[in-house]
Formats: C-alpha cells, structure tokens, sequence
C-alpha cells in the first residue's frame, strides 16, 4: 500500500472506532484494512480490550462508606453479584490527537493550560531498555490525570497505582492513549490534604518490575478555582425519585452526581437509563438476622440490600441530538456545553443508582446553568410470556415471525442468528402508543434455563438486541419478553451559580 495512504487510514482510524466518519469514509476505511496488513496490526492494536483497570479482587476501598460497601459485597457476595463493566467513559482505548504530547491540545485542558495548572513532573526511568517518561499530571476536582510517554511501542496500557503520603490508593478510573507510545491515565481526585503522591507503572514486558515516581502536588492552586455546589434538589415522576445532590466544576471537567429512587416492592422490574444504554433490574435481598462479620460495614437502614452490583460506562459523542445523552446548557453565554460521558453505578441501597454525568469545563463567568438528563425508561414485566424456541441445529440462522403481547402492544421477533460468538435478535415493537417510547427487555435460556449472557443493543440498529453465549457449542435457545421499558418525560434541573 502507498504510505500516504496508509498515514491518512492511521490518522483516521480514531474517528473510525467511535463511528464518527460518512458511510463512504467508513467503507474506504475497512476495504484498505482488508488489504493492508500493516494497518490491520494497528487496528488490532488500536482496539486491543484494555484489562480491568480496577480488579475486584484487590479494590482499595474509596474514602467514603458507599464504595467501602460496594468492595465488601462484590467480594463477599458469591453467585448473587453480578459485575457489569461495559467499556465506555475512560475505560475505551482511545485517541485524543497524535504527537507527544497526546490530549495536551484537548479543549478540555486549555484553561488548565492557560492558568498553569499542569504539575510538570518530566522524570524518566527505565525498565527493561524501555524509557518510561511521566511528563505533566492535571489535579482536577472530578479527576487526577497522568500524561506519560514511552521510548517503545507497548502491546498493552500501562498498569498504575496513585498513592498518597499516607498510602491512600486512588480508584484507576481509566486509559487513554496512541500508538502504544503515549498514555493518559485518569484517576479519582486526590484529596485536598495531599502533598506528595506515588505513582507506579509496570508494563505488559516488565509486569515483574513496577517503576515509581515520587512529586510533590499542590492541590490548591487548582480547588481556587473549582466550584462545588450542592444543589440537593429533587423531582419526583412515576414513581421514580431524582435528586441532583451535588455539582464539580473543574477546570478540565464539570460532573453532576445525580441520584436515582425506585420503589423495591417490585412494582418496577428495572431502570433503564439511555436508549439501551445502562440496565438495573429489581433484585432485592434481605438482609440476614445476624450481625455482620468483623470488618463489614453496618447493612443498609430497612433490612434491605441490593442483590447484586453492576457499573456501566457510557461515552457520548457532543454532536449527537441530546435525544439518548445529557445535556447541559450555558445560560449565560447562550450556549450548549459538550458532554463526555456517564457513569451509572448500583450503591449499597437497592433500587438506587448513582450518576456521574460528565461535560467539559463550564467558563468561569458562567452564572446560570440547566442540566437535562438523559432519557430514563421504567421498566415493567410482561406477565405470562412464552418461551420462544430458538434451535439453530446444524445452520446459524432461523427467520421468525413470533408475536409476543404485552398491555398496549406486541413485540414481533423477525429473526435470530448467531455470529462471533453472540446470539442477534432483530425485533419491532407494535403498540398504540408511540413505539419509539419504549423498549423491549428480553432474556435468554440455553436449554437447560441457565441464563446466558446480558442483553446489548445494536448502537448501529436499534431494532437490533445480542448476547453473548458462554458456551460456543450451543444450538439450543429460549428466549421470553421480561419487561417493557416506557420512556418518562425528561426531566431539567437549573442551578444558579450566583447563589
């Protein structure tokens, strides 16, 4: 292949993996990948899965009794926990720009950039023959980020630790980075008493060998000009109560903690948040007579619990029509302020969900501001629905035709196939409400009705739903309609910062 051609395929595969290029760009892009080897390998490279940034097994407790919790039961809970981590909002291997100094010129760094906020750290140390470069740190209130540089090409993002001087570990949130050489590793922010931190890296050709650094941080010159805000206001629709208690606005980032209520008696099968987007269901567990162990927090306040935990992260793309993201509005300039992503996580109480809603830095003669949030869908269950047969025998598709009722409606399954290790469904809704405001929960059985994996959405086709199968070998299916999900009015919070 001509090497300008596949300088421009490199320089477009970024805006490739998060489908931001026209049909036709996209469809130049995959027929060069098919016929040069050379770009295959950086695109294999390029969406390699990251590793768990934060395995469960040795999660260093957060700072507060919610996260303390949550590491409690996601270790002592056995078939009951369920752990959801979809890649999205810095867990996606991604790009920001080329060059040394990878995401420097990001929008959401200029102001950081113009106050001089930026830790210049510029220590080098080896391991292995590899050069490892820790360059600039950015000490946000809603994160710590880490720009790092290496002399060679990795295979995989470096693994990395943040303490503090009295050994406080930081949660590793995620990693950015670009042609295995430049990285971006976010962190949660550090606390507001820290002086000095650590930071240690190993890499996938030194795992044995981790590398540190030692500086000291001067967290206040960035909190001068953080503003935090609890607003703890509240609305209260079908049911389902929200509550935006608290707002950062950073110089990199501004994040909106948002909670979400619904009632445990089952009345709700679950939470959708998104249009396919993060899934809850109602599962709630009893908490047992007995004391807890030595170590274990105090149960939840009404003897009730959360069966399970599930944390979903969610990037979203600024140019998008805010009908399946957040928004948020700069009254005062007028103006529409570029969102990031979302995390959606289960806490310690059942039936409720914390939001960290995720925009760029909010300009710091802003005085009024509006927050829509994001399409939120009540989930009901479908009493009595059939399990439908799905036998694939010795072929990999079946054409279907099976009318499944539910109040108001139907939902038809046209057909199933299986393709890379995921079972497909594509689906319409029929209904005389309008069928965009609701979508359809379905779950999947092997034969012997052990479930298989979570339901997804096509982002490409969003009549289209998978799963993925734990067992390649399986033919035999049964999948039934579990709940019917309907789209509540979105609902707006304003805050005025003059307050």
């Amino acid at each position: 292949m001509k090497l300008k051609e596949c300088s421009l395929i490199q320089e477009l595969l970024p805006l490739y993996a998060e489908n931001l290029l026209s049909q036709e760009t996209t469809q130049y892009v995959k027929e060069h990948l098919t016929g040069c080897k050379s770009c295959t390998r950086d695109w294999e490279s390029f969406t390699c899965p990251l590793p768990d940034p934060a395995p469960m097994e040795g999660l260093t407790p957060a700072r507060n009794n919610d996260n303390k919790f949550l590491v409690k039961l996601r270790r002592g809970m056995t078939a009951t926990v369920l752990i959801l981590i979809i890649s999205g909002a810095g867990l996606a291997y991604a790009s920001y720009t080329a060059g040394k100094h990878v995401g420097m010129n990001h929008p959401d760094y200029r102001f950081a950039q113009e106050l001089g906020l930026f830790t210049e750290i510029n220590q080098t140390k080896s391991a292995d023959g590899i050069n490892i470069t820790l360059e600039k740190a950015l000490f946000d209130g809603t994160r710590s980020v880490l720009f790092l540089s290496l002399s060679h090409s990795s295979k995989a993002i470096p693994r990395a630790n943040l303490l503090d001087q009295t050994g406080h570990e930081y949660l590793h949130k995620g990693s950015r980075g670009w042609q295995g050489r430049y990285f971006m590793l976010e962190f949660e922010p550090i606390g507001l008493d820290t002086q000095q931190v650590t930071v240690s890296l190993a890499l996938e050709e030194t795992e044995e060998e981790e590398t540190e650094f030692t500086f000291p941080v001067d967290v206040v010159k960035t909190v001068q000009h953080t503003k935090i805000i609890y607003p703890n206001l509240k609305k209260e629709l079908s049911g389902l109560k929200i509550t935006l208690e608290k707002s950062v606005l950073g110089v990199s980032e501004s994040e909106f903690k948002v909670y979400f209520d619904w009632p445990v008696d089952g009345s709700v099968a679950g939470l959708g948040i998104g249009r396919g987007g993060a899934y809850f269901p109602t599962s709630v567990t009893k908490v047992p007579d007995t004391p807890p162990p030595p170590g274990m927090s105090a149960p939840p306040p009404g003897g009730l619990m959360s069966s399970y935990a599930a944390n979903y992260g969610i990037n979203y793309r600024p140019g998008d029509p805010p009908t399946d993201r957040p928004a948020l509005y700069d009254m005062t300039s007028r103006q529409e302020v570029d969102v990031q992503g979302a995390e959606y996580a289960t806490t310690q109480f059942p039936c409720q969900v914390e939001a960290a809603l995720k925009f760029a830095p909010v300009k710091q003669e802003t005085e009024q501001l509006e927050l829509l949030l994001p399409p939120v869908f009540l989930y009901e269950r479908v009493e009595n629905s059939p399990d439908i047969s799905l036998d694939f025998g010795e072929g990999n598709e079946l054409s279907l035709d099976e009318k499944i009722p539910f109040p108001n409606g139907r939902v038809i399954i046209e057909k199933a196939w299986l393709e890379d290790n995921q079972l497909h469904l594509s689906y319409r809704t029929e209904s005389s409400v309008r069928p965009d405001t609701m979508l359809p929960h379905f779950e999947l059985t092997d034969a012997d009705k052990a479930k298989q994996g979570r339901m997804r959405f096509d982002a490409r086709d969003p009549q289209t739903v998978s799963f993925s199968m734990f067992d390649q070998g399986t033919k035999e299916f049964y999948v039934k309609l579990d709940s019917i999900g309907r789209l509540l009015p979105r609902e707006k919070f304003t805050l005025d910062l003059q307050e």
